[in-house]
């Protein structure tokens, strides 16, 4: 039976539901099954075993849900592809759930049911996975889409049952490769046959792809009146009415949070409530953010950042501080936690007027942010508290440092133009990151250009130093292995050069390793490199 030689994993907070699931999964054929008592357990598994299939509970008790634990391991991809997924559930209005959640399950199942209903379905989503998995093994943290692509046509050509979800795993793969034209083909081919909410989604995104937004715009507010309940449509009209008009993606996220109200829902909406200023609603959305998970599993340093800025700029000083205070109970005790916690401490002082309490918090951010190495958001926390506490030459060092090093990643630059909005410098702020995201830019042209001139060693000077200062911004880091390759090239292959370019593109590969420059400084890499040097991982 095709169950039998399968490994499962059976999630339940009951000891007595685990027994007599997994009594049925036994009598189906499903011998080799593991068990977790909740999330935490579920994790650790998951990250020491591989799983052909997981039949998980809906509710797990303690504030977690079937739902929640599915959308973490897809976000933080610790579930293949390959795995099946079925939901246990007692709820009869979990259909809604399922089809609006960004991810839903590969079936569900109502409860009671018998050992032959559990079988028959795990089979069926079980053939799926296996017709599927050509595709499916190229897909996860290292994708290849190229292969997968290729997977996906030879699949079609074959005429397979399943011609609609390698469609649409087409149509994501193409673009994500930014492909805009082929993946408009391809949507426009799906909805010649048929109405499907993915494909017109899918069709809208490609139109924004291409610039086309306001014809975008429409077929998203067309699909919604059509499909009311798909929150995929929501979410892309959201982001697409972010950057022209904040109201109205504000009132867009609220519409979705009808329809499937999850903390990432929440926080979105928490942040254009920021942005609009309607300080009140940003409070709620965020108390319901770090109110909703008891587990832990969903928690950020950011929900706690942003619910302590919604009530102190609603002068709500004892409750922002209490947010702030609150970090220390939910999250390990790290330089990171502490610096973000006093530069918080230090707005909100300046807002309560107290310069001597505000001036000491700073002073404690600022000297972590000197002997350790910060993430993002708490480095652009710091340049927050310095924009408040009126300097703003130290705060634009720490910003440009970090689109310097984040030159590629639109939402981290939107982060860093926030921070300039807050301190009410809008326009400035959009001018200071388009000099510094052009002097990037220029660098990199310069760099190429010198190469290319004959000056490879004043080339590789150039891109060296700039790549071991920004160690996440991939672009520099391709430049400056493909420098290094050419002058291995030019003056015979060394280990010492060949070593420090593999560097550089697993730099690159660690930042983005979907970046469109990867591949050919891969192959170039594989082409240069002598015997013994150490092999490219992609």
């Amino acid at each position: 039976m095709l169950l039998r030689d399968k490994v499962g994993l059976l999630i339940d907070d009951i000891a007595a539901m685990r027994t007599t699931v997994r009594i049925q999964l036994a009598s189906v054929g499903l011998e080799k099954c593991d068990q977790a008592r909740d999330i935490k357990e579920a994790i650790d598994k998951l990250n020491t075993k591989y799983y052909d299939l997981i039949v998980c509970d809906y509710n797990l008790g303690k504030g977690s849900d079937g739902q929640q634990f599915l959308e973490l391991v897809r976000r933080k991809r610790l579930l293949p592809m390959t795995t099946a997924f079925l939901m246990i559930t007692g709820e009869t209005g979990y259909q809604q759930v399922s089809t609006a959640a960004e991810y839903s399950p590969d079936d569900y199942l109502l409860k009671p049911f018998t050992a032959e209903t559990l079988g028959t379905r795990l089979v069926r989503i079980i053939e799926k996975k296996e017709a599927l998995k050509p595709v499916y093994k190229h897909i996860g943290p290292k994708t290849d889409s190229e292969k997968a692509l290729a997977a996906c046509d030879e699949l079609l050509a074959k005429k397979t049952r399943y011609a609609l979800d390698v469609m649409r795993i087409k149509g994501e793969l193409l673009l994500a490769k930014g492909r805009a034209s082929d993946a408009l083909a391809l949507f426009n081919e799906v909805l010649q046959q048929r109405s499907t909410p993915w494909a017109e989604v899918g069709k809208a995104q490609a139109l924004i792809a291409y610039g086309n937004s306001d014809e975008a715009r429409i077929l998203l507010e067309q699909t919604l009146t059509a499909y009311p309940n798909y929150v995929a449509a929501y979410d892309t009209l959201a982001n697409l009415l972010y950057k022209t008009d904040k109201i109205a993606a504000q009132q867009v996220v609220e519409q979705a949070l009808h329809v499937a109200a999850t903390t990432q829902r929440q926080r979105d909406l928490g942040a254009l409530a920021l942005a609009n200023k309607d300080f009140g609603r940003a409070e709620e959305a965020y108390r319901i953010a770090v109110d909703r998970d008891r587990t832990g599993f969903f928690k950020s340093h950011d929900d706690y950042a942003a619910l302590a800025r919604s009530c102190y700029e609603q002068e709500k000083i004892p409750e922002a501080l209490s947010a702030v205070k609150d970090m220390s109970q939910h999250f390990q005790r790290t330089p990171e936690l502490a610096a973000r916690q006093a530069a918080l401490e230090c707005q909100v002082h300046i807002r309560a007027g107290d310069e001597r309490a505000a001036r000491a918090a700073l002073e404690k951010a600022q000297a972590a942010q000197k002997s350790s190495s910060l993430d993002v958001n708490t480095q652009l926390e710091i340049a927050q508290a310095l924009f408040a506490s009126g300097q703003p030459d130290e705060a634009k060092n720490i910003i440009k440092q970090v689109a310097e090093d984040n030159q590629e990643n639109d939402e981290i630059i939107e982060a860093a133009r926030t921070v300039f909005e807050v301190a009410g410098l809008d326009e400035e702020g959009a001018e200071f990151l388009d000099t510094t995201r052009k002097n990037m830019i220029r660098l990199n042209n310069d760099a190429v250009a010198l190469a290319k001139s004959g000056e490879l060693d004043k080339a590789i000077t150039m891109l060296v130093e700039a790549a071991d200062r920004l160690p996440n911004n991939a672009q520099v880091a391709i430049n400056a292995a493909q420098a290094l390759l050419m002058r291995a090239q030019q003056q015979g292959a060394d280990l010492t050069q060949i070593g420090q370019a593999h560097r550089y593109i697993t730099q690159a590969i660690r930042v983005n390793s979907q970046h469109p420059k990867l591949e050919a400084a891969v192959a170039f890499y594989r082409k240069i490199a002598p015997p013994g040097a150490r092999p490219l991982e992609v």
